[in-house]
């Protein structure tokens, strides 16, 4: 699992970049089994809450909350292990991901997007696909960007892209 990489912003909704630095080294810590102290729960990661700097820069809320989202399927107990039905989910436990969908802003084509996500979804899961997916291919992918037209949330889709290279690597 990667650490995200959070824009700054000065202004508008942020949290300090300290506070989040911390939970996110502590989040990743735990996720990957080494010990930096006390794991952090699914409980945790719902609860968190960071201040806001008066002044100065901080990570976006909508960044930073949306990592913490995904993150919870990567912590022990987490939706993605607790042991509920999905259909969509494969046998190793990895369950396809809901992009936002964007419009007035740049996308990705979300034709390109399904079709590599369902070849990453089925090597993970060990699954027969004609051309399995490795780190590197997830690494170096580039998908067509659009404007004006539908597109998934780019921010999302390569978070989704960092987490699923960890499966492979």
């Amino acid at each position: 699992m990667l650490k995200p990489a959070f824009s700054v912003r000065r202004l508008g909704q942020r949290y300090d970049r300290g506070e989040v630095d911390a939970f996110v080294d502590r989040i990743v810590a735990t996720a990957e089994r080494r010990s930096v102290g006390p794991d952090v729960t699914v409980d945790d990661v719902r609860n968190a809450a960071f201040s806001t700097p008066l002044f100065g820069p901080g990570y976006p809320v909508e960044e930073v909350d949306t990592f913490l989202a995904e993150a919870e399927r990567w912590l022990p107990g987490g939706p993605a292990t607790a042991g509920t039905p999905d259909a969509r989910r494969g046998a190793a436990g990895v369950s396809a991901p809901q992009f936002s969908t964007v419009r007035l802003r740049e996308g990705y084509a979300i034709d390109e997007v399904d079709e590599f996500v369902e070849r990453v979804l089925a090597t993970a899961n060990g699954l027969p696909v004609s051309r399995p997916v490795t780190a590197a291919e997830i690494r170096n992918v580039q998908f067509s960007p659009v404007r004006l037209a539908e597109g998934y949330d780019i921010e999302e889709v390569d978070l989704f892209l960092d987490t699923a290279e960890g499966w492979l690597a």
